[in-house]
Formats: C-alpha cells, sequence, structure tokens
C-alpha cells in the first residue's frame, strides 16, 4: 500500500486530482450564477454535476497515464529515472491549483455579494385592483374575485414580496401616479391587469410596471375561451404571471399553484368579503367595533362553505375570526369547539392550510411556546406575505418566558410593510420602534403614515414620541389633562389618565377619580366597568366595589369570567388568600393562571407553588409575572432580575410600577434607578 501511495505521489495523480475538483467546484458556482440570467432548464445544472463527477475518475486514469511536459502530453515513464519531468508536472500543477484557488475566491465573493443574481428573485409586488373593460351583465363576480385570486397565489411565492391585497384595493380609481403608489406600499413593481369579455372570449392583459421609472418590464395579453369554470382561467394566469416573473418554484409552491382553494366563483366572492371584513379589527375602532367585523366575517365564511363544503381556507378563516371574537370578547371558551371544529375541517381538507397553523400556534402559544413557534414557522413557510401571521408570531417572541426582541421587530416590520394601511400594524410598529430605541425611524414612520389615523390617536403617537425623546413619561399624564379639557365627556381619555396615573405614579386616588368618570359617561362598557372596580379594590374601596360587582348594569356588561376574575381582584387586596384561592383554582387560562400562581406564593405553600409553576398550562407567565411571585416571596435578586428583562421602557411603565407587589421595594435604590431607567419619575412612595 505504501509503495501504491507512493508511485501515486510520483506520478502527481493525487494533485491532478485535487486540482480538478477545484476547477470543477469553479465552474459549478459559476454556472449556478449564470443559467439562471439565461432562463435555463431546472436539469441544466443537474445534468453538468452529474457529468463533472463522471469525469472525475477518467481525469485520475488519465493522470496515472500521463503527465504535462515542456514539449506537450507524454505517457508517463514506469520507473523514477526521469525526476525532471516529474518535478516539471509538479510545479506546474502546484500553479494551476494555486490560481485556480484564487478564481474560487474571486467567484465566492461574487457569489455572497449577489452580484449574478437576478432582480426578478427580489420582486417586492403589489397587485393592484383590475380594470374591467365590455364584463358583460351577471360577470361582477369575475370582476371582484380575479385579482383576489392573482394575489392569493402569488403571496405563497417566498420569492416575493407581496403587499397585502386590500391595501392596494384603496388604489382603485386613483388618480396617484404609479411611484407615488409604489411609495406608499413600499413595492418596487405594480401588477395591474385589464380584462375583457365579449360574449364567449376573455382577454387578460398584464402588465408589470416598475413603480419608480414608471417603465413596462412586461406586458403579456391572455386570450382565453371563457368556461363555465373561471377559477380554471385565474389559475392559468397565476402560473402565467409566475412564470414570467422567472421565480425557481419549491415542491411546496409548485404543489400551491396546481390547487385550486374552491371550484365556486361565488363562494371565492364571499371569502373575499369575510377577509375583507375581518382585517378590520383592532387598533383604533375598539374592542366592539372589531367584535362587530368579525361577526360579520363569520358570516361571510359561513355562507362561503354553505356553497363549497370542501373550501378549505374558509373553514380556516372561521376558526381564524372565532379565536378573535374570543379574544375581543376574554373568552375563548364561547369558541374553543367552533375553532376546533374548524381547524380540523381545514386541515383534513388541506394539511397545507396556512391560517390553521398560524391558528393552532395561537391557541397553543402559551401552554408550549416552542410548539406555538413551530407552528408560526410553518405557517409562514407555506405563506410568508400574510401580515397578520407575521404580526401575530411578533406578540408570541416578545411575550415568551425568553423573549426575542430582536427577531419580534423583524416581524412587526415585514407585516407593516405588507399592510402599511392598516392602523393596528403601523401603530404597533411605532411603539415596538420607540421601545428599541429606534427613535428617528420611528419619526418617519409617525411621519410617513400618521394619515391613516384618526385625529385623536395621531395626537396620542406624537405624545408618546414625545416621551420618549424627553425621556419622561408624566408627559402622557399632562397630555391627557389637556385633551380631556378639549373633550371633557371622552370616557376612553379618563380611562386611559387614570391608568397612567396608576401605573406611572403610583396613585390610587387619581386612579379611581378618573375610572369612576370614564365609568359614569359610559357604564355600558365592560372594560370601564372593570377597570372602575379593580381602582376601588385597589384603593380599599371594598364596600363600594362589591355594591358596584352586584349591580344589575356590571352583570349585564361583563360575562362570568370577568365576574370570577374581578371576584378574585376583591378577596386579593382583602388579603383573604384562601377566598382567592377557591377563585382562581380551576382557572388554568392566561391571566387567571398567573392570578392562580400569585394566590399560591401569598399563602407560602413553596411546594404547590413550585408544582405549579411546573404542570398548570396556559399561565401567561412573563417576565412581569415572574417579577410579581418573587416579589411576594421577597427574593430581591430574582425580582429585579425580571424586572430588568420587561421588555423596554413601556414595558415597566405598563403595569408592574402600579402593583402592590412592589410596594416594600419602592424607597430602595436599586428600585428608584429602575424607575429612572424607564423615564418614570421619583415620587414621594421613593422617598
Amino acid at each position: 500500500m505504501k509503495k501504491f501511495i507512493e508511485e501515486l505521489k510520483r506520478r502527481n495523480v493525487i494533485k491532478s486530482a485535487l486540482a480538478y475538483l477545484v476547477v470543477a467546484w469553479v465552474l459549478l458556482q459559476v454556472f449556478q450564477m449564470l443559467l439562471p440570467m439565461v432562463d435555463a432548464p431546472d436539469w441544466t445544472l443537474k445534468g453538468i454535476t452529474i457529468m463533472m463527477a463522471i469525469g472525475l475518475p477518467i481525469w485520475i486514469i488519465v493522470s496515472w497515464i500521463y503527465d504535462i511536459t515542456p514539449q506537450g502530453i507524454e505517457k508517463t515513464v514506469k520507473d523514477s529515472k526521469n525526476e525532471l519531468v516529474t518535478q516539471a508536472t509538479n510545479k506546474r500543477l502546484n500553479v494551476f491549483i494555486i490560481a485556480s484557488l484564487s478564481i474560487a475566491v474571486i467567484v465566492l465573493t461574487l457569489k455572497i455579494s449577489n452580484v449574478f443574481e437576478t432582480s426578478n428573485n427580489q420582486y417586492a409586488i403589489a397587485v393592484l385592483p383590475f380594470n374591467n373593460i365590455q364584463i358583460d351583465k351577471g360577470s361582477e363576480l369575475l370582476s371582484e374575485s380575479f385579482a383576489y385570486d392573482v394575489y392569493s397565489y402569488i403571496s405563497k411565492m417566498s420569492k416575493l414580496q407581496v403587499s397585502d391585497f386590500y391595501s392596494a384595493m384603496r388604489y382603485k380609481n386613483t388618480d396617484k401616479t404609479n411611484a407615488e403608489i409604489g411609495k406608499e406600499l413600499n413595492v418596487t413593481y405594480l401588477l395591474r391587469a385589464t380584462v375583457r369579455k365579449v360574449d364567449n372570449n376573455l382577454s387578460i392583459t398584464i402588465d408589470l410596471i416598475d413603480a419608480k421609472s414608471n417603465n413596462k418590464d412586461w406586458t403579456k395579453t391572455y386570450d382565453e375561451v371563457f368556461e363555465e369554470n373561471t377559477l380554471d382561467i385565474q389559475q392559468r394566469v397565476s402560473q402565467k404571471i409566475v412564470q414570467e416573473l422567472r421565480i425557481k418554484l419549491t415542491p411546496q409552491e409548485e404543489k400551491t399553484l396546481e390547487r385550486k382553494p374552491t371550484e365556486n366563483v361565488e363562494a371565492l366572492y364571499l371569502f373575499t368579503k369575510g377577509r375583507e371584513v375581518a382585517v378590520k379589527r383592532g387598533g383604533n375602532i375598539g374592542a366592539s367595533k372589531s367584535i362587530e367585523n368579525l361577526k360579520k366575517s363569520i358570516d361571510y365564511f359561513q355562507n362561503a362553505v354553505s356553497l363549497d363544503s370542501t373550501y378549505a381556507e374558509a373553514y380556516a378563516e372561521l376558526a381564524h375570526s372565532y379565536f378573535l371574537a374570543g379574544f375581543f370578547e376574554n373568552d375563548y371558551d364561547a369558541y374553543k369547539n367552533k375553532i376546533d371544529s374548524n381547524l380540523e375541517k381545514a386541515l383534513e381538507l388541506n394539511p397545507d392550510s396556512f391560517r390553521a397553523y398560524a391558528v393552532k400556534a395561537m391557541m397553543i402559544q402559551n401552554e408550549d411556546w416552542k410548539k406555538g413557534e413551530a407552528y408560526f414557522e410553518k405557517s409562514l413557510a407555506l405563506n410568508p406575505n400574510d401580515a397578520s401571521v407575521h404580526m401575530q408570531y411578533k406578540i408570541h417572541l416578545y411575550n415568551r418566558p425568553v423573549p426575542d426582541y430582536e427577531k419580534g421587530l423583524m416581524h412587526i416590520r415585514i407585516a407593516q410593510k405588507l399592510e402599511p394601511f392598516i392602523p393596528q400594524k403601523t401603530g404597533q410598529l411605532l411603539y415596538n420602534l420607540l421601545d428599541s430605541g429606534e427613535l428617528e425611524e420611528a419619526e418617519e414612520l409617525l411621519n410617513k403614515y400618521g394619515f391613516i389615523f384618526p385625529e385623536e390617536s395621531l395626537r396620542i403617537k406624537k405624545a408618546n414620541l414625545k416621551v420618549y425623546k424627553n425621556k419622561d413619561w408624566t408627559e402622557y399624564i399632562r397630555f391627557y389633562e389637556a385633551e380631556i379639557e378639549k373633550d371633557p365627556n371622552n370616557a376612553e381619555l379618563y380611562d386611559v389618565l387614570g391608568r397612567a396615573y396608576d401605573n406611572i405614579l403610583n396613585d390610587d386616588n387619581y386612579f379611581l377619580k378618573y375610572a369612576k368618570k370614564a365609568y359614569e359617561i359610559d357604564s355600558t362598557n365592560s372594560a370601564y366597568a372593570r377597570v372602575y372596580f379593580n381602582a376601588l379594590t385597589e384603593g380599599k374601596k371594598f364596600s363600594a366595589a362589591n355594591k358596584l360587582m352586584q349591580s344589575k348594569n356590571y352583570k349585564s356588561v361583563t360575562n362570568k369570567k370577568q365576574q370570577l376574575s374581578s371576584l378574585w381582584y376583591y378577596y386579593y387586596h382583602q388579603e383573604n388568600y384562601k377566598k382567592a384561592l377557591n377563585i382562581t383554582r380551576d382557572s388554568l387560562n392566561g391571566n387567571e393562571g398567573l392570578n392562580l400562581v400569585i394566590t399560591y406564593a401569598h399563602l407560602g405553600d413553596r411546594k404547590i407553588l413550585v408544582d405549579s409553576l411546573g404542570l398548570y398550562k396556559g399561565i401567561n407567565w412573563n417576565n412581569s409575572g415572574k417579577a410579581f411571585v418573587y416579589a411576594i416571596l421577597k427574593e430581591k435578586d430574582s425580582m429585579y432580575y425580571y424586572l430588568e428583562k420587561i421588555s423596554g421602557i413601556f414595558g415597566m411603565r405598563n403595569g408592574p410600577n402600579g402593583r402592590s407587589e412592589f410596594d416594600p421595594y419602592r424607597k430602595e435604590e436599586r428600585y428608584k434607578a429602575l424607575l429612572r431607567k424607564t423615564y418614570l419619575p421619583i415620587t414621594h412612595w421613593n422617598e
């Protein structure tokens, strides 16, 4: 064996093989970069790779038999007498290998810098409402759903950033230029279409427009024979658009383009109307209006599945709307069976339903945050352009036991970019930027998209920006006091001001004063009723709190779960922890689960407490909750550790400072340092 290896070295076989491998690698990298530019088929690179693999053993045999000499290629002598030939060949191979490695470094650098990357893989697109010409009477469903169906297909392509369809809808019949639309939607390309239908002929002209230059990147006209099922046409057009964009599809994306969501045009129309209504939730419209919109969306989705019982995405959206209704009503239990049954149906019909996995993630995230994260990742792999999933994932990343604020901020940036005109997304991004210290970006965002907010909401956001610039949360209180002078009958202003006094100044008297005023102005609002009740109990006004809790109005505006939560709060602030425990013992979801844990902490049974931390599911067990428990247990180092881990400036202001659990520590220098760090004032409580 030793003699054989020495012979391989003498004949320069090893160096020849190394030279071949280096050259082959360089060529493969070059082909990998250049072939997409000439629109070569996928099998081309595979074929070249196979040919090079076959060539390696042939090259090794040739290098054993022949040498490269100054006189050309000659047969290798069978003994080592002619050492000069061997050494010359050896030197030439050394030079060749070094030169090839140098080229390899250059190629690798070019590849990393994407010099040869085609812009087709970096499209940021908005699908604008289609312009319909000469559409026969009775074909409205075609014109309404065509653009959404194209959007729905291409939005699932991972190499495209596709602006939200309902954000693009605002440009229907607009006078704005392509450049203005592109700037507002944060896209580089606009997909416009004109649809003509005359008799049985359908003509669709698609234009891909560079928003900045206003040039048409390409234009295609598809002439189709109008069929009874127009969804076949829409699917074919979507496939052709993707082909024109020259996107290399994954097997999953190819499967997506082959699957029709429904065979029923009217069901698709109802589905799009349901999505349009469901998007209008949260933000500045309040819980009651959000619930109203969600229930309208539920009606649309129910009607869609009535027309097509195999419509998987309609079942998934039903589950989503039921989940969100439970969120806004603070009563998931009322909808759990409906959520579960619709999820089951959606995944039975389509195991690749992205919305179904997003809902599963939200359902399980408090119980098993790792599994929730896996579901979110799967959802985004199936549809990387759904703004709601990105935002919901961001919330998960911020609230999980070990928060990932950097990744969460990335996802809310994506969500806002996809849906720039939805106040909920832009508002969340603004506050997350402020809390991350990105004040310049936050101000730019507010200047660009401030027009989407109602006037009062915009003033509030500007006030928050001022807080962060001046590093002083009392600015927030002064702002709301000025707002109340302008609008003295606005219940929401009193409610927010009361909670600000509680959280910022730890002032129970003013908290009660303004919470009571909000409830007197609007006693039909369950949130105002519960905040007023909490203010009474925190202020030790237990008789008045009990009277409110027993009142006919309070029982009519709050549900059973909310009433139980209020009863726990009532006993908790009376320090009657055994009665409080009885209220929360069987409530293992969200804040009720956290209430159970901190009740155990007060009772001092560490074994039960440890068991509860390890076994109870559904507990909103974030850094604030941990800080509460360690404050009660008088384990100061652990308490401060979790207080300092609470999300940014807003996190500390939004709750912990107003909690009685921290009263024993307010005069400590470490606590005061934490207040200064988070822009909270030093008051008489800290002296």
